[in-house]
């Protein structure tokens, strides 16, 4: 896919620019499906009854946007892409602009979806928006601006479920233009756009258990982890939920990292802040141990925290970290 795109669809804030020049070591974050993410906290969800609630916390989110979050959090320099539209635009850019996140937003006709989280007592329920197609054209103009932001980036994150009617090489296009320009880049997403940027070179790739067997076919996710992982040169790390989480490298070898017990608390966003953790471990050159120790960790971190897009202080859990080969 050629990117192409008209300069003035794309808006940025004064703050990504300063953040432009070669010396800066900014995580671009490119967000395929951006959303308003809406939180409800309450004791007890009943169906079919009507509830009075307090007031939701809403703001801008999507998959990359809270890996955005959490880098920020995390005291890293991030630059935050997406295609935005519709009537939730303006509440989408006023939450990026006063949370402090830098960001290029490509204007499309489609609306942005919303997503909403219920969380009770007994567990989260969350009710998440498809999002609507958009035209080749707006897909021309999103990899434009990734294209036209990676000088002044270190490490490239392409975060996200993806509308209906996506080209299948989106994805690997994304792929192409870090690798084109010597970065390493993460990928979460699932289906065929998984397989395709683990083809192209993704250095990093974490689907959860259903996006990866729904890629791969089968019921074993460490099989289907190491089929994936030997259509690529990068390193597979596939989370399971409670079962903790695999890092698979293409010649097969494996291991598996799992928290010594089970966390209550609300698992949204528990997958971007381990995306957040393995872009942080390639800026700075980590091992692979310490990528895997890492993400299983700022996973783990994010359970405690009520909201998608904030962590609680990693640091205590990484002491409860057991990582093991696997033959």
């Amino acid at each position: 896919m050629a990117p192409t795109a008209d300069a003035e669809s794309v808006a940025r804030t004064a703050d990504a620019a300063a953040l432009s020049g070669p010396a800066a070591s900014r995580i671009l974050c490119l967000a395929t499906n951006p959303a308003i993410d809406i939180t409800y906290t309450i004791d007890e969800l009943r169906l079919g009854s009507s509830h009075r609630v307090p007031t939701g916390l809403a703001r801008a989110g999507g998959k990359g946007v809270n890996v955005a979050r959490v880098l920020q959090q995390q005291g890293e320099p991030v630059l935050v892409v997406a295609p935005v539209g519709g009537p939730v635009r303006s509440i989408f850019v006023h939450d990026l602009d006063r949370s402090g996140i830098p960001h290029r937003l490509v204007d499309v006709e489609a609306p942005t979806r919303r997503t909403t989280a219920i969380v009770t007592l007994s567990g989260t329920t969350n009710l998440n928006e498809r999002g609507t197609a958009l035209g080749a054209e707006d897909w021309a103009s999103v990899l434009e601006a990734t294209r036209a932001e990676l000088s002044g980036t270190r490490v490239v994150v392409s975060s996200g479920s993806l509308p209906p009617e996506t080209p299948d090489g989106l994805c690997a296009a994304v792929v192409e233009l870090a690798a084109g320009a010597g970065l390493p880049v993460v990928v979460d997403v699932g289906g065929d756009q998984l397989r395709h940027a683990v083809a192209c070179g993704a250095t990093a790739a974490k689907p959860n258990r259903h996006e990866l067997l729904d890629a791969m076919g089968g019921s074993d996710p460490l099989d289907a982890a190491r089929r994936l992982a030997a259509e690529g040169t990068g390193t597979v790390f596939a989370s399971l939920d409670v079962e903790g989480m695999l890092a698979v490298l293409p010649d097969g070898r494996a291991w598996h990292a799992r928290l010594d017990s089970v966390l209550d608390g609300n698992p949204t966003g528990a997958g971007d802040a381990a995306v957040a953790a393995l872009s942080q471990a390639l800026l700075e050159g980590a091992t692979l141990e310490e990528q895997l120790v890492r993400a299983a960790a700022w996973s783990a971190a994010a359970v405690l925290d009520p909201q998608a897009g904030s962590i609680a202080p990693p640091e205590a859990l990484r002491d409860r970290i057991r990582v093991t080969p696997i033959g």
